[in-house]
């Protein structure tokens, strides 16, 4: 009876285990040796033959039903989308599956018919597409014996994915000493490349001196002779130029109420004094404004009201992540006492840069954290850093009435910066493109 109701509740399931080990000795003669038991098994004695067959059938069924739970908990958590290529639970629900794996055979299709196209696409890739296909399979519901070796495979390899993920790495770049993924607190949601740069939080002076390649994103540098489209340089630099430029046309966009912030959902920030705040206290809210979204532009958005930071964004940004549904870019607003809670990026192949264009003056407690490094925000300054690795921010808002960067009553004292997603500059045009396959705008 007491087997029927775990197995029949879907709460008590997982605990399955746990419980057959309380109920395994009842099935042990404490007074008979193992050679004893052995003996009486060969000799088919019923009593025995019995206890072992109802003890390897308990503990294969505790087993199978352990494992199951672990593999679909992240699923029934998030499944809260039917959308097949949504990046937010496409990792772990298992009705996205079959979209990925038809970009995955499209992706094979292409590289056998234009091999040129791909020869230098990275092989970590294809060892993380494996990775995946292995994660689906396993959370696929089949009780056969080929996929339960498939399932205790998959749990396996994301048993020993995690151990690596949150160990400290000392591999580096040998010639440039820079550190190489997987690093500590790097823990990418969906997709995840090894051995590319990973910095927390990069600074032009610092990553110029380890010839860091986004240096390449900071500054224009002379190309070199029939260099390829990839080294085409300076997207930073070009936005920090038109600053001004750009900053305008939001406040202007603001102030006539032509833009609307539209709140992400309020799952993912809080206020910065905690979830009970007071009564008086000004709502947290992160909200945003989109130009292109999931790679795919924001026609109406772009042409209505920023047609000139788009053309600089399309003109002037080379590594802008377009092609794939891993890049976005929009404005995006922190009212005061906010806090972005805790979490990591889709993935570790792109870089996100943050151009600050409305920053109150005498703010204090508002910072933007990237693993173990805080930097603030100041307008026209550029923060370049790499979303893979678990970041957070807090905006507190002014210290006075006086503060006000918007002179607008609708956006009075709120902190508003523009968000720009990268390629990673250690990526080729064949890794970008192979990416762009797997998870194409949209997803």
């Amino acid at each position: 009876m007491v087997l029927i109701l775990l197995l029949g509740d879907p709460i008590l399931r997982p605990y399955l285990p746990s419980f057959g080990c309380l109920f395994l000795p009842l099935l042990v003669d404490d007074n008979i040796t193992m050679m004893e038991a052995l003996h009486s098994f060969y000799h088919n004695d019923d009593q025995i033959v019995l206890k072992a067959i109802i003890s390897v059938f308990s503990l294969g069924s505790a087993f199978l039903l352990w494992i199951r739970p672990i593999n679909n908990h992240a699923a029934t958590a998030t499944n809260a989308c039917n959308n097949p290529s949504c990046l937010r639970c496409h990792s772990t629900s298992q009705q996205h599956a079959q979209s990925f794996q038809s970009n995955v055979m499209m992706l094979r299709r292409l590289v056998q018919l234009e091999p040129e196209l791909f020869r230098d696409m990275r092989g970590e890739i294809w060892e993380e597409v494996a990775i995946i296909e292995q994660r689906f399979e396993s959370n696929h519901h089949n009780t056969s014996l080929s996929s339960f070796l498939k399932q205790l495979l998959g749990l396996l390899t994301r048993t020993r994915r995690s151990i690596t993920l949150n160990n400290s790495h000392d591999t580096t770049n040998e010639q440039n000493m820079i550190p190489l993924s997987p690093q500590k607190g790097q823990n990418p949601t969906v997709f995840f490349v090894q051995q590319l740069e990973a910095i927390p939080l990069h600074n032009n002076e610092t990553c110029t001196k380890q010839q860091c390649p986004c240096i390449r994103l900071w500054k224009q540098l002379p190309l070199l002779p029939n260099a390829p489209p990839v080294k085409l340089t300076g997207d930073i630099e070009a936005l920090t130029t038109h600053f001004s430029v750009i900053r305008e046309e939001l406040l202007s966009a603001i102030q006539t109420n032509t833009a609307t912030f539209h709140p992400f959902d309020d799952a993912v920030y809080e206020h910065a004094n905690g979830k009970e705040q007071k009564q008086q206290e000004q709502q947290a809210e992160w909200s945003s404004i989109y130009l292109y979204r999931q790679g795919i532009k924001q026609v109406d958005t772009c042409k209505k009201y920023f047609s000139i930071t788009t053309n600089i964004l399309e003109t002037m940004c080379p590594h802008r992540m377009g092609g794939c549904g891993f890049g976005s870019v929009y404005f995006s607003k922190l009212k005061q006492n906010t806090k972005v809670v805790e979490h990591c990026g889709p993935t570790n192949v792109r870089l996100r840069c943050h151009l600050p264009l409305a920053v109150p003056n005498k703010t204090s407690g508002s910072y933007l954290r990237v693993g173990e490094h805080c930097v603030s925000w100041e307008e026209g300054k550029p923060i370049l850093f790499d979303d893979s690795f678990l970041h957070s921010a807090v905006y507190a808002g002014c210290n006075d009435s006086d503060g006000s960067a918007i002179s607008s009553d609708q956006s009075s004292g709120d902190r508003i910066v523009l968000i720009i997603d990268f390629w990673h500059p250690s990526l080729s045009v064949a890794d970008r493109t192979a990416l762009g396959v797997l998870y194409p705008p949209g997803s």
